[in-house]
């Protein structure tokens, strides 16, 4: 995977609508804390579905959800993981590129607020 430049991630990040990006930050959130697994494609996909069924509002503490509602988060998969989840790791190379260039250690919250910036 090439290092996009700042500007290519940007306009990538604001092809995708709010819903994506906002499971695009969690995606990255969660590959930030478990890097060794950014290669395990059933990991992704299985953080990806949970990403997304808590970015469309769902909650188990709500109760069990429908047929519909497993219906929906279903069809967003289809639809759009390929897409988010390539932002995704082009957003946490990126990062770790970005943290890289300003020298020194750094945090998850300097990793947070660089995601974020992207984001936006």
């Amino acid at each position: 995977m090439q290092l996009p430049s700042p500007e290519d991630l940007l306009a990538r990040l604001r092809s995708l609508d709010e819903l994506d990006r906002k499971v695009t930050g969690g995606m990255v959130a969660l590959c930030i804390a478990a890097p060794d697994r950014l290669r395990d494609r059933e990991w992704m996909a299985q953080r990806f579905v949970h990403v997304a069924t808590v970015a469309h509002g769902f909650d188990a503490e709500d109760g069990p959800a429908t047929d519909a509602d497993v219906e929906r988060i279903r069809a967003y998969a289809q639809a759009r993981m390929d897409a988010v989840l390539t932002a995704t790791l082009l957003l946490f190379v990126r990062t770790a590129e970005d943290l890289r260039l300003r020298g020194g250690s750094f945090t998850f919250a300097d990793a947070q607020q660089v995601i974020a910036g992207y984001l936006g």
